[in-house]
């Protein structure tokens, strides 16, 4: 066969039947595949077909989607998250993305635009609308990666809809629900329950919490593995204190809470509140109860929202309705400012209606021209 004809593009495989063809495509990579072709003509103009086809991606600037499987996909993505994410919140995301590739297509490339809400219209079936958002929140960060990686052409997870999360109540425990708790809980859990409910300290801070992070001394301790990636020193209570005397004495790297699983705690704490009738609870109602009690206390919200480690006071707001009292004595401190305003040299006060009638009330005007 010519030099020529072999460098055309077109040739035959002496292991395998048919035509096939080499070409680059618009990503710079050699693509050798097989064509429907029965002789060589036909295969020449399969080839200038592909050809052209690739000319026009590269005018405008697209790229043919790569053929990784939606399973390596979120592994790449899942290395990707792995130092972004504080340990809890990376434990989570592994449940997330197993969840994912349940759900979607083999390969990457077929996940589209319906195809993601299907998912979303399936997972509502069974789970809460904060859990999808959840999921969608992964996988739209997953494809966003991929296209930006070079291997898919489009995020089909790009405003996607969903579903509304409920407006329902901040759950917290009464004293008595508490006490309640504590008292059929495991040994194992007391500990980690009252100290939740005295700092209010999510379940990740709880638990990465080391013996080196508590000075007792000054009354405080300092949470490192916070949720907005930033350390917090916290003022606790002396409840907080005696809580952390009655534990064994560790090293200053050891944990204070050692060798509680997160999992495990969770779900034990929902096993306990169920126990005792309370089904819309989890271990981070603690944290609910631990503000919620120091606003009915009078605490004022923007302390609490410090405690809390909020990052803006609208996150806090949850909590305003506990409050009454505390907003009650605010609105009086108008009564002073008010006396004066309508009081005249320690006279009787400034009368502010003065008609007393319809009739008195359409003769006003004409009083008041007569006046001028």
């Amino acid at each position: 066969m010519p030099k020529a004809k072999q460098r055309d593009g077109v040739y035959q495989r002496p292991d395998r039947p048919g035509w096939w063809v080499s070409y680059i495509d618009a990503s710079g990579e050699r693509v050798r595949r097989k064509v429907e072709a029965h002789t060589r003509t036909q295969a020449l103009a399969a080839l200038a077909g592909i050809k052209g086809k690739v000319e026009k991606e590269e005018i405008l600037g697209i790229r043919p989607a790569s053929a990784i499987t939606t399973h390596d996909l979120l592994q790449r993505f899942r290395r990707y998250q792995k130092t972004k994410l504080r340990g809890t919140s990376f434990a989570r995301l592994d449940g997330v993305l197993k969840t994912l590739e349940t759900h979607l297509p083999a390969e990457a490339r077929n996940i589209t635009r319906r195809t993601v809400d299907e998912f979303i219209e399936k997972r509502s079936e069974t789970v809460q609308a904060g859990t999808i958002k959840k999921e969608v929140f992964a996988l739209h960060k997953a494809l966003r990666l991929g296209v930006k990686w070079g291997l898919l052409n489009q995020n089909a997870a790009e405003d996607a809809e969903l579903p509304k999360e409920p407006e329902g109540r901040t759950r917290y425990l009464t004293p008595g629900e508490f006490r309640a708790a504590l008292e059929i809980a495991p040994e194992w859990m007391r500990a980690p329950l009252a100290f939740a409910v005295a700092t209010g300290v999510r379940r990740g801070e709880l638990l990465n919490l080391r013996w080196m992070d508590a000075d007792s001394s000054h009354k405080r301790l300092y949470v490192r593995e916070t949720k907005n990636g930033e350390m917090r020193v916290l003022p606790v209570s002396n409840s907080a204190l005696e809580i952390l005397a009655s534990l064994p004495q560790g090293t200053a790297s050891e944990p204070v809470f050692n060798g509680i699983d997160p999992q495990q705690l969770s779900v034990y704490t929902i096993r306990v509140f169920k126990r005792l009738g309370i089904k819309d609870a989890s271990f981070h109602t603690l944290r609910h109860t631990f503000a919620s009690w120091m606003v009915m206390q009078g605490v004022p919200l923007y302390t609490v929202g410090q405690l809390l480690g909020h990052k803006t006071p609208r996150m806090t707001q949850r909590y305003a309705h506990l409050a009454p009292d505390y907003m009650a004595g605010a609105v009086e401190t108008m009564d002073g400012i008010m006396d004066a305003a309508l009081s005249k040299n320690g006279q009787d006060g400034l009368r502010l209606v003065t008609v007393e009638s319809p009739e008195k009330e359409a003769e006003e005007p004409a009083r008041r021209k007569l006046l001028k």
